[in-house]
This record gives C-alpha cells, sequence and structure tokens, in this order.
C-alpha cells in the first residue's frame, strides 16, 4: 500500500505538471486568437474552456500503449571499443582544460575551443553508444525517500520565495501589460506605458501571452496584477521547477535521484556572485517572470517530452510536443529561438532509426515558435533592448560566459559539471540530445558569433540564453549521483546506503565553500524580508501609493527610476515619462513623444554622472520649465536627499504634493 501511494505522489506530480503545460498551452493559442479578432478577456475565458475540453478529448484519443525501446532499434554490433574511449578521454581531457580556463580568466579563446572539442567528442562518443542500441537503464521505484525529499524540496523553496526581495527592472513593461488587462478587460495592441493606447507599443508584437494570463487572473479575483505575479506565480512556479527538475532526472534514469536533485538545488542557491546571467540566479528569485519560468519549467518539461517521443513516437506524445512549444511561446519570445534548438538536440537520436518520425518531432516543437517569429518578422518586431554603441561590450564572447559562469571555483564546477556531465547521462537517448544542446550551447562562447547574428538577424546579446538549453544544475546532479554510485561500490555494504547522502553532504561543502547565496545583495541585489510583499523596493511603493492617493487620475509622473517602475507595475490611470532610459530609444524618431525632452528630463531626476559630460549640461530654469511643459509633466518626484534639484523646481512654482524620507514630490499648477 506504501509503495502504491509513493507511486502514485509521483504521478501526481507528474500529472500536475502536463495540466500546467496545457493549460499554459491553450491559453497561448486563445490568447493569439483574440489578439487577431480583438476580443476581450470574457470571450477569452470562454475559449478558453473550449479550448481546454478539446485538448483533454484529443489526448485521451491518440494515447496508445507505446512500443518499447527495443522495438523501435535496430541494434549493430559493438565495435570500436578503442576509438570510443579515446573519444571519452578527448572529451574530459577538453572539459579541464576549458573549466580551469574560465576559472582563472585565461584568454577566452581556451575557454570556448577546448569547449567546442568536449562537446564534439562527447556527442561522438554518445552517438557510437547510441548506435549499438542498448536498452536504458531499468526505472528505478519512487520510494518513499525519495517522494519525500522532491516534494519537500518543493514545497520548501516555494515558502522560501515569498521571502526574497530581488527587485528587477524587466518587471517595467511586462507587468505594466498585465496592469492594463486588468484594468480594461482587453488585450493591449498599443503602448499603456507612457499613454494610453496612442504610441506604439515597446516590444512588438506581444507574442507572449503570459502577461495576458496574469492581467486576466488579476481582473477575475478583483486585484492587481503585482499580487497575482509576486505573491501566487512566484511560490507556485517555484514548487513547479523543482518537479520539472526532479521528472528530468527520473526520466534521464538517474540512480539515486533524490540526491542528484538535491546536489542541483543547493548549486543553484549559492550560485550567486554578481551576474544576473547564473543559473542561481535566473532560479528561486525571479521566478514569477515568464522568461525564468520558461528556463526552469517548460525547459525539463520539453526535454522530458522529446525523450518519451523518442522512446516510443507514438501519437498523443507528438500531441505533446506541441503543446509544450506552444506553451513556451506563451512564456516568452526567447522560446521563439530556444525551442527549435530543443527540438534539434531532443530529435537527435531519432534521426538514424526511424528519420520520418524524427522530422514529425522536429515539426511538433518547432512548428510554432518558428510560426511566431515568421510572424514577428513579417510584423515588424523590435524590442526595446539597446543594443547599440552604450551595450557593445554585450556581444563580448568571454564578457558572456563569465556572466553564465563566473570565474574561480564556481567557473570550474559549473563547466565540468555540463561537459563531463553529458558523458554521465544513463540514459543513451538522453546523452546524444546533451551532447547536441551543449555543442549548440557553446556557439554564444565562440567571439563575433552574437555580433554576426545580430547583423543578419536582429538577435544577438539576447542569444547568450541558448546556454539554458545546457541544463547546468541537472547534469551536475547527475555529476554527484554518478559519484554516489562510484562510492557505494567501493564501500562495505553496512555504509552503501550512505554513499547518496555523503556525496551530497561533501557537494554542499564544495558550494558553501566556494558559492554565493543568491538571496543576498552581493549576489544580485536580492535580499531576505518578511513574506507576502511586492518585488519592489518598499521606499518606492509607498511613494507610489501616495502619488497615486494625490494625483488626478490621467497624470503623467516624472520620478527617479525605482519610484517610475513601480508606479508602471501598480497602475496605468497615470503615465511616466521615463522609467528606464533605454526604453525611450524605439521612440527616439516620433515627433509626439519629445524624447530630447524626455531624455533630458531623465537625467534631471536620476542625479547621474553623464558621458560625454557637455551631451546634457545642467538645465536652466527656462529649458526646465519648457521641457516640463512640452512633456506635460503633472508631477516631479526627486529623492529625498536631492536638495538642489528640488528647490530648483520650488522656484518654478510647483507645489509640494508628497513627502517622506526617501522621496519627494511637487505637482505643477
Amino acid at each position: 500500500m506504501a509503495g502504491r501511494r509513493v507511486g502514485a505522489a509521483a504521478a501526481w506530480c507528474d500529472g500536475l505538471l502536463d495540466a500546467v503545460v496545457v493549460l499554459l498551452a491553450t491559453w497561448t493559442v486563445v490568447y493569439h486568437l483574440c489578439l487577431v479578432s480583438r476580443l476581450g478577456t470574457t470571450w477569452a475565458l470562454l475559449l478558453e474552456v473550449v479550448a481546454l475540453a478539446a485538448t483533454v478529448v484529443v489526448l485521451r484519443r491518440t494515447c496508445r500503449r507505446p512500443a518499447g525501446w527495443a522495438d523501435l532499434a535496430h541494434r549493430q554490433p559493438r565495435a570500436g571499443r578503442t576509438r570510443a574511449r579515446s573519444l571519452a578521454a578527448v572529451a574530459v581531457g577538453a572539459a579541464v582544460v576549458a573549466a580551469v580556463s574560465t576559472a582563472a580568466d585565461a584568454p577566452f579563446v581556451l575557454v570556448w575551443g577546448p569547449w567546442l572539442v568536449s562537446a564534439l567528442s562527447g556527442t561522438a562518443w554518445a552517438a557510437r553508444h547510441l548506435r549499438t542500441a542498448p536498452a536504458p537503464p531499468r526505472l528505478e521505484p519512487v520510494g518513499p525517500l525519495e517522494a519525500g525529499i522532491a516534494v519537500g524540496w518543493a514545497l520548501g523553496l516555494a515558502v522560501f520565495s515569498w521571502w526574497v526581495l530581488n527587485p528587477n527592472a524587466d518587471d517595467l513593461f511586462y507587468l505594466n501589460v498585465s496592469q492594463e488587462v486588468a484594468d480594461q478587460g482587453r488585450f493591449p495592441l498599443r503602448d499603456s506605458l507612457y499613454s494610453h493606447l496612442t504610441l506604439p507599443m515597446a516590444n512588438w508584437p506581444p507574442v507572449a501571452s503570459y502577461d495576458g494570463l496574469v492581467g486576466v487572473v488579476a481582473r477575475l479575483l478583483g486585484v492587481r496584477a503585482g499580487d497575482v505575479a509576486y505573491l501566487a506565480v512566484l511560490p507556485i512556479a517555484t514548487a513547479l521547477s523543482v518537479l520539472a527538475l526532479w521528472r528530468l532526472l527520473r526520466a534521464w534514469r538517474v540512480p539515486g535521484v533524490a540526491w542528484a536533485l538535491s546536489a542541483a538545488l543547493v548549486f543553484l542557491l549559492l550560485d550567486g556572485g554578481g551576474s544576473y546571467a547564473t543559473p542561481g540566479n535566473l532560479f528561486v528569485t525571479r521566478l514569477w517572470q515568464g522568461k525564468i519560468i520558461l528556463l526552469c519549467v517548460l525547459v525539463p518539461m520539453l526535454l522530458v517530452y522529446a525523450l518519451r517521443y523518442v522512446e516510443s513516437p507514438t501519437r498523443d506524445r507528438l500531441v505533446r510536443l506541441g503543446l509544450g512549444s506552444a506553451a513556451a511561446v506563451g512564456l516568452s519570445t526567447t522560446a521563439i529561438f530556444l525551442v527549435p534548438v530543443l527540438a534539434l538536440g531532443g530529435t537527435a537520436p531519432l534521426w538514424r532509426r526511424a528519420p520520418r518520425r524524427a522530422l514529425a518531432g522536429l515539426a511538433a516543437l518547432a512548428a510554432y515558435p518558428l510560426g511566431a517569429g515568421l510572424v514577428t518578422l513579417l510584423m515588424g518586431g523590435r524590442s526595446a533592448d539597446d543594443f547599440g554603441e552604450r551595450l557593445l561590450y554585450r556581444f563580448d564572447a568571454a564578457w558572456i560566459g563569465h556572466q553564465i559562469f563566473l570565474d574561480g571555483g564556481m567557473a570550474l564546477l559549473g563547466v565540468l559539471a555540463v561537459l563531463v556531465g553529458l558523458l554521465l547521462v544513463p540514459h543513451p537517448a538522453a546523452r546524444v540530445t546533451t551532447g547536441v544542446l551543449v555543442v549548440t550551447a557553446g556557439f554564444v562562447l565562440v567571439p563575433g558569433a552574437t555580433r554576426l547574428s545580430y547583423d543578419l538577424t536582429g538577435l544577438g546579446p539576447t542569444l547568450w540564453r541558448l546556454s539554458w538549453v545546457a541544463t547546468v544544475a541537472a547534469l551536475l546532479g547527475v555529476g554527484v549521483a554518478g559519484g554516489a554510485r562510484w562510492l557505494q561500490g567501493r564501500v562495505p555494504r553496512p555504509a552503501g546506503p550512505l554513499a547518496g547522502p555523503a556525496t551530497v553532504a561533501v557537494t554542499l561543502g564544495v558550494v558553501a565553500a566556494l558559492g554565493t547565496p543568491v538571496w543576498t545583495v552581493a549576489s544580485s541585489g536580492a535580499s531576505i524580508r518578511a513574506p507576502f510583499h511586492w518585488q519592489r523596493p518598499p521606499s518606492s511603493l509607498t511613494a507610489a501609493d501616495q502619488v497615486l492617493r494625490l494625483a488626478p487620475p490621467g497624470s503623467r509622473v516624472l520620478a527617479p527610476d525605482s519610484l517610475s517602475i513601480a508606479l508602471a507595475v501598480s497602475t496605468t490611470e497615470v503615465t511616466t515619462v521615463a522609467p528606464r532610459e533605454y526604453y525611450l530609444q524605439y521612440l527616439e524618431h516620433d515627433p509626439a513623444f519629445h524624447y530630447p525632452e524626455r531624455l533630458a528630463l531623465w537625467h534631471f531626476v536620476n542625479d547621474l554622472e553623464v558621458d560625454p559630460p557637455d551631451r546634457f549640461p545642467p538645465l536652466s530654469p527656462a529649458a526646465l520649465s519648457e521641457d516640463l511643459r512640452r512633456v506635460g509633466v503633472d508631477v516631479v518626484c526627486t529623492s529625498a536627499a536631492d536638495t538642489a534639484r528640488y528647490d530648483e523646481l520650488r522656484a518654478l512654482g510647483l507645489r509640494p504634493l508628497v513627502a517622506n524620507p526617501d522621496y519627494r514630490c511637487l505637482r505643477r499648477t
């Protein structure tokens, strides 16, 4: 009975993940239909019910007993053992060179060169083993301890996520769109950040459906979009990310999967260190954002779906691939280039023995994102991101590599986890998939690759997200599991069961000595705060609430970045002048936007050093007054410590509106 209950618990967790994928996929299709038809949220909810019901019917009708791995395989005699061992030796040796070079911040050719050599050699080794078509290791039953550890991690980190405060400026646009949906009951196709749907939208077209879903839920519950994203989505997505990682490790047939999961999560929690791009800083401290949910939940799920399809290419598993593809696109436009890569790697083990089925799987997984990319291209897609002269460093492969893997001990551990871990994945098909994806991830480390891509397609610095397909934490868990199994075979039998916990304890000690907790300010600006808070600085939220209570609806507010972003994610009743400098540039040539005046005013309230110094000289009282008039500013806020600018505004006749220890705001008459 206990075994049945535990098995049911694992099946329930897997079913929950499948249900979330179905919900996100059907919502994405409904959302896109509503955008084209200009239908509001009420129609969207009705269509979502119909789409869910239809999808359940399709899944039930297509479900049939799959064939086994051996039934679809074409066995060949084992040959070339010496060559295979040589490939593995080259892969390990090059991996060590790449890891040491990354850790020591050596010339970057010693990183990307050995990386590609190691990944290509490891992939070739995995492919040779696949051609002999060995049966995958037996799927181990889910025991009480394993299920308890996995569910405990999921619930524990979900609760912990409420305590983390990590303000992120990317919320500026996306939550503003969600709030517009919550306020108006429609999906905007025009800007709600600077205007009331009169200016073009910053990120166009609005392909991601996740922001609309957050807004619809907020409207249904009668709360603000920030309440849904920060208080509900964050813990739910955190728990789902743990369950998705657990499911991926089980699909890979990793022995001692509970210990592998624990090691992977410990690594993520201590993989901070002053970078926004490390796997750890893209985990629990940002899991309310669609692109991070894509990374932590959908990428593992798509790998699981692809592996299940490779094992048994049935119709229901083909449908699952299509659903996962649509769900990924709904979470983030990053899926447009990320999911086709996953499709290529995920179906790679099938191309030799079943090319037609491989092509069908590739099409099912890649069609929706490629279609979304084509529509984006035809509609003149754009992003607010500025990749001009000011951000040329983001094309630097060495800068990108160290943002992902840092340097020192954590870089050594991370690079070794990826390049050696792909050799240790127990499932032969998963090894090939992992190898192909690790080779692809190495593309962003080649100098000039992102710049060339940007010049040809407009995709450049954001291609660093191709590293997400490398599943660093999962592969580190694979390595720990392999170490535990090796240790278990070399210790006396009574101590064998302790090999897993001992290996995890050693991993914890190593990572704790080398890493930085992701919830520390030194890592990514995160900190610990009492639960049930928004992911914005408390001082900015307090000032935003005061402004919203006192300023007339429809006001335009000029304020420092932090306060402007707090206003943008809180409401669409007021608009902001310049919540973030580079978010202005896509409207630079629109005369009605008054870009030069907005930029000068942004510099005025943010009190920043300008480079070059003579580009924005101090505004004279007459110029300041004229810029405020041209832009139509109603309320101006400054830092409470910025007495000089506050006095300048008072001299222009502005009257005090809000005063607190952090900000002071004035109203134009």
